[in-house]
């Protein structure tokens, strides 16, 4: 038997505790379990999204940047074409595996310089969160790109 000192005698135990100190471990993380799981499972999709973004945020830059290239290296042809056909490719190449939204490409040029922006709108798939309520997260991201127009009289050859 365990003696309750006065100013214990009239106190409830902690929800955790057991009498004589029996088992109240297991209960506890049995309750925070599913806590647990949960929060694991949106930790890990966070990542996975985070590391989508970056890949579609790369693959844009380096779309953005061909895209500005063809065109400066050729000024006589109609540029978004060009731009958003190089830009298409590159980006296709370089994107990451369920990148299957929009891309738009936009193409300015001046005399000496040539501007591309390329943007992708499109959704990351989630791993955990149809079982959470919610299947994909939103994605947007744009990269925009200068390059100089070469001059055809310094390129050519008599």
């Amino acid at each position: 038997m365990k003696l309750q000192c006065a100013f214990e005698a009239g106190r409830r135990r902690p929800w955790l505790s057991r009498p004589n100190g029996e088992g109240g471990g297991a209960v506890a993380f049995a309750a925070a379990a599913p806590l647990i799981v949960l929060a694991v499972a949106v930790a890990a999709d966070h990542a996975h999204v985070s590391r989508f973004r970056t890949q579609v945020q790369l693959a844009a830059g380096a779309a953005s940047l061909a895209a500005a290239g063809a065109i400066a290296r050729h000024p006589e042809i109609s540029g978004d074409s060009v731009g958003a056909r190089v830009a298409s490719a590159v980006f296709a190449r370089n994107a990451p595996r369920g990148a299957s939204g929009t891309l738009s490409v936009a193409a300015t040029s001046t005399d000496a310089v040539v501007t591309a922006t390329v943007g992708y709108d499109g959704v990351a798939p989630s791993n955990f969160g149809s079982a959470l309520g919610y299947g994909a997260f939103h994605v947007s991201v744009s990269a925009t790109s200068r390059a100089l127009v070469a001059d055809s009289q310094t390129t050519a050859t008599p």
